[in-house]
């Protein structure tokens, strides 16, 4: 028999190191691991374990440390043809090399170590020691000094190479744009802001890789951005979009763009309920951060990413259809940190799943009509942690029954008028992938709390019932927050706020420890829902400053005091 503490020693000194101790159960195939600014994601396909009864641990720490932390574990995927171990570790240090130790194991026989390097990308830098020039509206000409600006942005490419940085004069630069200069890695070919007043344009195309657009008002159009031959590496910062249909779409592909700190208003009624019309729409693309981004108006505020994705810290509001969509997306997707508020139909959809897992953390969902979560087709695993989700009628209604197949934990489930917390028709019996426990819930005065096929007044009646939920505890929004002010159901508006909760609240030190999500919680144990008491409130919508992104810090990190236990 080979000693486990051998094989670990061997796979601390040999990055990437695997050993098969025993092959009578799981067998391990391909191998990817991946990176966004803030998160990595691993895939581990596995093959012979039939009875789902393989797991897998994860410890990461940044090289040379010699503190490991704990991440949560890989999630069992069995689904839509995949077979695998795979999840991520989340809130992360851009641009920093990690050291991740994985150890699988399989009841039935068989365990294996991998420990490998990644590093998670650099966040954008505007390029240094490049040319600046100068640009005002016109049809050709100039020398690009700020005295004899380029007259256009024609006459400007022309000239373009990486690292260069465009000035834009303020004025309207007429009719559709492309930009099709590359910039390179570190070196952005980039189109911003003079400061002398708006740079206005239309649509705009990008068909080229590394180009940075920063400061500029796109406007009046049926399309903001669009795409050419699958750009990588673009960032649409400090933006301000106005009166476009779609307004960041990803039409012919793009790669790990990096869209935060804009202000987006389209073109859309909240109140007519319109499914068409899209904020920032991935289009099934991967690698991409959409953060600090102010959007409204829309149908949707953020749809369609691929793989590998994180969407966090946008302030999504007045939207006539649901306030994120990661419909149709594949592994590790990440939704943490949003304030999705007047939803008209829902708050985050999963309609449907193609890929698994997803993690749904920290999000302030208040008050849609239909779901806070919307199940209807194809759900699997997926981590919903500490978010606050507020029903208009029921939190999650239609499709409740998906949840058998998801983690839920540390959640606020509330509706705003008197009905079901969940409301499961269909029924579904609990299996290998069901985790709902540590949820606080107020159905306010309904007189059954789940319909779970069959109606149950309480959670101790749906418990003894169903086996779920048996740390779950019922919660009194009239009592528990600090700040609740939801006068009426969508297409009203609703005032921005931070719905937390007062110390006295049941929901306060009652939740359990996630690794990786809630490790620094202040008091004796995690509270409940989106926002930890005592601890920094975070910042949705645009900063002031983008190329210090250190702002995200505050959405996770606990401020430095003590509240009493």
């Amino acid at each position: 028999m080979i000693n486990r503490n051998i094989v670990f020693f061997l796979g601390l000194i040999f990055p990437c190191f695997s050993l098969v101790t025993d092959t009578r159960a799981v067998t391990t195939g391909d191998f990817r691991s991946y990176s966004t600014s803030y998160s990595i994601g691993i895939e581990w396909d596995i093959s012979g374990d039939a009875d789902h009864n393989t797991g897998c641990t994860v410890q990461y720490r940044p090289a040379g440390h010699s503190l490991w932390k704990n991440g949560q574990s890989l999630y069992r995927v069995d689904f839509n043809g995949a077979d695998m171990m795979a999840g991520s570790i989340l809130f992360l240090e851009p641009g920093t090399n990690y050291e991740i130790n994985l150890q699988l194991s399989d009841p039935d026989g068989s365990s294996e170590i991998k420990n490998f390097f990644i590093t998670t990308e650099k966040v954008p830098e505007l390029p240094q020691g490049g040319r600046t020039f100068y640009v005002v509206p016109g049809v050709g000409g100039g020398a690009g000094t700020q005295d004899d600006p380029y007259q256009g942005i024609a006459s400007a490419q022309a000239n373009a190479l990486p690292g260069d940085i465009f000035l834009l004069g303020k004025g309207n630069y007429p009719g559709e744009i492309e930009f099709n200069v590359s910039g390179a890695v570190d070196n952005h070919v980039v189109w911003k802001a003079w400061g002398n007043g708006a740079p206005v344009l239309e649509t705009v195309w990008i068909n080229g890789d590394y180009i940075w657009l920063q400061g500029l008002q796109i406007q009046g159009n049926s399309y903001g951005i669009r795409t050419y031959n699958n750009p990588r590496n673009v960032v649409v910062s400090q933006n301000t979009f106005i009166g476009c249909h779609y307004c960041v779409y990803l039409n012919h592909g793009g790669t790990g763009w990096y869209i935060a700190d804009n202000v987006i208003v389209g073109d859309v009624e909240p109140a007519s309920g319109d499914f068409g019309g899209e904020g920032v729409e991935l289009n099934h693309t991967d690698n991409h951060t959409v953060a600090y981004n102010s959007i409204s108006h829309v149908a949707d505020g953020v749809s369609y990413p691929g793989t590998n994705c994180d969407v966090f810290a946008n302030d999504i509001f007045d939207v006539s259809d649901d306030g994120i969509e990661p419909d149709y997306g594949y592994a590790n997707n990440r939704v943490w940190g949003n304030r999705i508020s007047n939803a008209y139909h829902n708050g985050i959809s999963f309609q449907p799943m193609n890929g698994a897992p997803w993690y749904i953390i920290r999000n302030q969902v208040a008050a849609p009509v239909e779901n806070a979560l919307k199940f209807r087709d194809r759900v699997d695993r997926a981590l919903i942690a500490h978010n606050t989700f507020i029903g208009w009628q029921g939190a999650q209604k239609t499709g409740s029954g998906f949840l058998i197949n998801v983690h839920s934990n540390n959640n606020l489930y509330i509706s705003m008028t008197d009905w079901y917390a969940w409301e499961n028709g269909s029924g579904g019996a609990v299996n290998w992938k069901t985790n709902l426990d540590y949820d606080g819930f107020d159905w306010g005065g309904y007189p059954y709390a789940f319909k779970w096929v069959d109606r149950y007044v309480d959670l101790p009646e749906f418990t003894a019932a169903t086996g779920l939920e048996p740390h779950g505890i019922r919660i009194d929004k009239d009592t528990c927050f600090e700040t609740f002010n939801i006068p009426s159901a969508p297409p009203a508006s609703m005032p921005k706020q931070y719905i937390t909760l007062k110390p006295d609240c049941n929901a306060v030190d009652y939740g359990v420890v996630l690794p990786n999500i809630d490790d620094d919680f202040l008091g004796l144990k995690p509270d409940l829902g989106a926002y930890e008491v005592g601890a920094v409130l975070p910042h949705f919508g645009p900063r002031t400053e983008t190329t210090n992104d250190r702002g995200m810090l505050p959405l996770f990190l606990p401020a430095l005091i003590n509240r009493e236990n």
